[in-house]
């Protein structure tokens, strides 16, 4: 019988957008970026990562909703 849902293989890639949220934590844990620090824009981050701007944004959008950014209109 075959199953319906979508299954994540061991062996599949993440998506673009996990490995930007991946490296944006990875700055925060090891103190690269502390907190009440700002971060790269979105547009720098685009350049740093090589990805599109909804790319960084998706990921920017789930760090936040998480809880380890605060985004910040200014």
């Amino acid at each position: 019988m075959f199953s319906r849902a979508p299954q994540q293989q061991a062996n599949t890639p993440a998506p673009f957008y996990e490995k930007v949220k991946q490296a944006i934590s990875h700055q925060i844990a090891t103190g690269v970026w502390r907190p009440h620090d700002r971060i790269p824009s979105e547009a720098e981050l685009v350049a740093q990562f090589g990805f599109s701007r909804m790319t960084i944004n998706r990921a920017l959008r789930e760090l936040t909703d998480e809880g380890l950014l605060v985004r910040l209109q200014v």
